[in-house]
């Protein structure tokens, strides 16, 4: 039998998918996106549109499009309510564990082509320092945050269920790959840890 090429030392190592319906990525970006406002970053207190709404659509040609609703506070557009389209290509370093906004677009869904000139040329040019120049998103302080939450955990021996029990600790959370397909988020995880198993009841099966 042919050893494998991994040290097992450690205990386990597993490398596994997980799929985060958009859905539900949707609905944590509204609760904290939905009311705030946008601002001019060289202008204090001065907030050009409040985000009303947000919905997340895959798209054939981006990895991601986002519908979002705005209210709109410029000479142009004082008090109005617009619609954009943003479409979003995004690029993940494994080694960095960093998600890129790689390039994106806006669009206005308004009704007239001379609305949506206007809102095309306005919102892409205020977005792009708020977008591209804020366009990483570093994952490594979330895992080590979920590390820990884990590993404090597994420091009182967790109950899978009656009679199994679990404790340990994890030493690595990699997410090895981040992409979108179809109507999901897709993370590839890579997880290594000295981790145990005690079972003391064997139910029927």
């Amino acid at each position: 039998m042919n050893e494998p090429s991994e040290n097992f030392e450690e205990g386990i190592l597993i490398q596994m998918p997980v799929k985060i319906r958009l859905a539900t990525l949707e609905k944590s970006i509204q609760q904290k996106l939905i009311g705030q406002q946008l601002q001019e970053e060289e202008k204090e207190n001065s907030s050009f549109a409040t985000v009303t709404s947000i919905f997340l659509h895959s798209h054939p040609a981006y990895d991601l499009q986002i519908n979002l609703g705005l209210s709109v506070k410029t000479f142009l557009f004082k008090n109005k309510n617009i619609n954009l389209e943003m479409l979003v290509n995004f690029e993940y370093d494994s080694q960095l564990q960093e998600l890129t906004i790689k390039e994106y677009k806006a669009q206005g869904n308004q009704k007239t082509w001379f609305s949506n000139t206007l809102i095309n040329v306005l919102m892409n040019s205020l977005l792009h320092k708020k977008v591209l120049g804020k366009s990483k998103f570093f994952l490594t302080p979330k895992i080590n945050e979920l590390l820990k939450d884990i590993n404090e955990k597994l420091e009182h021996i967790l109950e899978l269920k009656k009679g199994v029990l679990l404790f340990g600790k994890l030493t690595e959370f990699h997410v090895n790959s981040l992409y979108f397909k179809e109507n999901h988020l897709i993370a590839i995880l890579k997880i290594k840890g000295a981790l145990a198993a005690e079972i003391s009841e064997l139910q029927d099966f």
